[in-house]
């Protein structure tokens, strides 16, 4: 019977583990989405998207689905209304953008062991810097200007902490949010 209470006990810790991921807010909000038209025609684009996972200045496998992160930045692009056409696709156009996502995620794994072998009694945290930085070229391949936008993420991982999951940062947002941010910045300095 103490081996069926402890399995029970055991089993209802590990379903009541949770994280909390909340956004440091480093960001300006963006003032105005979407963004003023320019009065000249309107640029094509061709946007070229790369990402780098690092875990405490080391460089990593995995991070972002390459896929979904081209998609989501593309969006934005769009949907800005500053351009006449944006893609992905190597061709001819009037800007080239370059845009690097980072994900620099810092933490210990003796904390994290030790939440897990705890059963999440003793919390862990780790925290998310994301990194975009974005270059704009004419159709000449000449740099015009470069814009870097951050904003950070910590995480907290303890036992009761599954009440905070719908609550919960969504990356997504974030990346979002550096997209637009830096298509504004891009905009007030003239480099689009």
């Amino acid at each position: 019977m103490k081996h069926l209470f402890a399995a029970l006990l055991a089993s209802a810790l590990l379903t009541l583990t949770g994280c909390m991921s909340y956004s440091h807010h480093d960001l300006q909000p963006v003032e105005q989405w979407p963004l003023a038209a320019p009065q000249v025609e309107k640029p094509s684009a061709y946007l070229q998207l790369d990402s780098q996972y690092l875990f405490n200045d080391q460089n990593r496998a995995g991070g972002f689905d390459q896929t979904k992160l081209e998609q989501l930045v593309l969006a934005q692009y769009q949907s800005s209304e500053r351009f006449g056409n944006v893609t992905t696709a190597k061709e001819s156009a009037d800007l080239y953008v370059s845009v690097r996502v980072s994900n620099h995620e810092r933490g210990s794994l003796a904390s994290a062991f030790i939440t897990g072998l705890t059963l999440f009694i003793i919390p862990g945290k780790f925290s998310n810097e994301l990194t975009m930085e974005t270059q704009f070229k004419d159709a000449e391949g000449k740099l015009l200007g470069t814009v870097e936008k951050r904003e950070t993420i910590t995480t907290w991982m303890q036992l009761l902490l599954i009440f905070a999951v719908p609550f919960n940062e969504s990356a997504d947002n974030i990346l979002v949010q550096l997209t637009r941010s830096s298509l504004e910045e891009a905009q007030r300095r003239k480099l689009i």
